[in-house]
């Protein structure tokens, strides 16, 4: 053999172990999704929390449904009243006016505020008990990883791969 075919062959041998070496450390990876919002949604833990939910926002909405009702009779006479009014009188009611507006944005905000925190109220317990029950299920059916699709982390996967079903099922026969 010349020297071009010894250093081929040598390559060639390396190349080879290394590819056995690689192949014999390289582990099956196993990749699962879930839709955490699904399954909050649809299990009876979470049905009830929504329900919670739900009421406290109709009622937040009505306050600011009234709210809203009351400036747009102040900008209704204000329009009515501007002919007849003084400058100063007209300043007056148009920062009445203005002050309503903001006054009822800051609820608005405040609102918002209190119905994401008692969301996270409402979820925190639920989630937690989900992730051990995805935990469990990774562990027990030799998942690498699962991806949660609500949180935008899955853009597509094919539907055998999604685990939501089992979730809920799972979920709703532990905690009844």
């Amino acid at each position: 053999m010349d020297k071009k075919s010894k250093l081929t062959a040598l390559i060639l041998g390396v190349a080879l172990i290394t590819s056995f070496a690689v192949s014999a450390r390289a582990e099956t990876v196993k990749i699962a999704f879930v839709d955490l919002r699904r399954a909050l949604n649809e299990t009876q833990e979470g049905k009830v929390a929504m329900g919670k939910l739900s009421k406290l926002k109709d009622k937040l909405q009505k306050s600011i449904e009234g709210k809203e009702k009351s400036i747009m009779k102040m900008k209704d006479a204000l329009e009515k009243q501007q002919s007849v009014l003084t400058k100063e009188a007209m300043q007056k009611k148009v920062e009445e006016y203005y002050r309503a507006v903001n006054e009822l944005q800051q609820t608005y905000m405040q609102h918002q505020k209190e119905l994401a925190g008692k969301e996270a109220q409402f979820t925190k317990d639920i989630l937690i008990k989900m992730e051990k029950i995805l935990a469990q299920i990774g562990k027990s059916e030799g998942y690498t990883m699962i991806y949660d699709r609500s949180s935008g982390a899955v853009v597509w996967a094919p539907s055998h791969l999604d685990l939501t079903d089992k979730l809920i099922q799972t979920y709703n026969s532990k905690n009844k």
